[in-house]
């Protein structure tokens, strides 16, 4: 936890807080009260958590169901089982941009064996218009194993919202990250962010991107959000691995397993294939760029290959 810089108590219960230069609100961990540190007060609505058994339960069945944790689950132990509770707004940008570049076209030029093959340059420009609904963490770092999924479950599974005073915090006793962000700040922080998505995918339609004009509207912010989200450290041999969930539907965000001697094999196996296709394109292909093309693709699947080959641990996602 933070180190408290000054004392700060409950202003319903007296509790102590742990606030930090940057907290905005900090939420009560023995009554559940948001204390305000700015004079603006916003509207907080909460997630309904499940309990630490619920997320133990989750696990031991993905154990059991697992077809390489299966395997080890009498060697696995679990360690810790924690909730927090992770503050977002959600906003919903409304962005529209104009791009334009050069696309590379590539041309057959005459017969036979005078043939050949000529790059050319073809400007193009379009629109692009789209409604993202983006979630901004409301502080300033967080735990990042599995974050940007937490808020894409919450986007698409849409769960239960209580408002804050609505909460019987005794029963859920779960710690809340403290919010250092304000809804202004998530404004501009979401068109930021909408103007790089369309930007990406801008430079997606072209090879060269010469121009690019983009506006963004703001549609709507949501209330602060308390989304809980779960962490399970458990062991296996002389390591420890960490597993994430949302905590209002015990769904796995993502997971550390060990890799195991087959998955070397096999990892190992893809490596030499690699090199077999960057071979074979030297050797087959006359068409230099293309077998250039050949040689950096199984490079690149080699080298990420070789890495997990060395790794002790791989992560899957929910």
């Amino acid at each position: 936890m933070t180190e408290t810089l000054q004392a700060y108590r409950c202003e319903r219960c007296g509790a102590p807080l742990e606030v930090t230069p940057e907290s905005i609100v900090v939420i009560c961990e023995y009554c559940g009260n948001p204390n305000w540190m700015t004079d603006i007060r916003e509207e907080i609505y909460v997630v309904p958590s499940l309990s630490k058994g619920d997320i133990e339960r989750s696990f031991k069945q993905r154990v059991a169901e697992d077809f390489d944790l299966r395997r080890i689950k009498n060697k696995i132990s679990i360690v810790e089982v924690n909730g927090v509770y992770v503050p977002f707004y959600f906003v919903t940008v409304k962005v529209e941009a104009r791009y334009e570049g050069y696309k590379k076209r590539r041309e057959r030029v005459g017969t036979g064996k005078r043939a050949r093959i000529v790059t050319k340059r073809e400007k193009v420009s379009g629109t692009l218009r789209s409604t993202l609904k983006i979630p901004i963490l409301a502080r300033r770092s967080a735990e990042d194993f599995s974050i940007f999924e937490l808020a894409e479950h919450f986007r698409h599974s849409k769960p239960e919202l209580i408002k804050i005073q609505e909460v019987d915090w005794k029963k859920i006793r779960l710690p809340v990250l403290n919010t250092e962000i304000s809804s202004e700040e998530a404004r501009d922080m979401a068109r930021d962010e909408a103007g790089d998505r369309i930007r990406e995918k801008a430079e997606s339609k072209v090879d060269e991107l010469i121009e690019f004009q983009c506006r963004t509207k703001i549609v709507n912010v949501s209330p602060l959000t308390l989304v809980p989200y779960w962490y399970l450290v458990y062991n296996y041999g002389m390591a420890q691995y960490k597993a994430a969930y949302a905590g209002w539907s015990s769904h796995l965000l993502a997971i550390q397993e060990p890799v195991m001697a087959y998955h070397r094999a096999l990892y190992f196996i893809g490596v030499l294939a690699s090199c077999a296709i960057a071979a074979l394109g030297f050797a087959f292909l006359r068409d230099l760029r293309v077998a250039l093309g050949a040689l950096i693709f199984a490079s690149g699947l080699s080298y990420a290959l070789g890495r997990k080959t060395v790794s002790d641990v791989r992560i899957e996602r929910g």
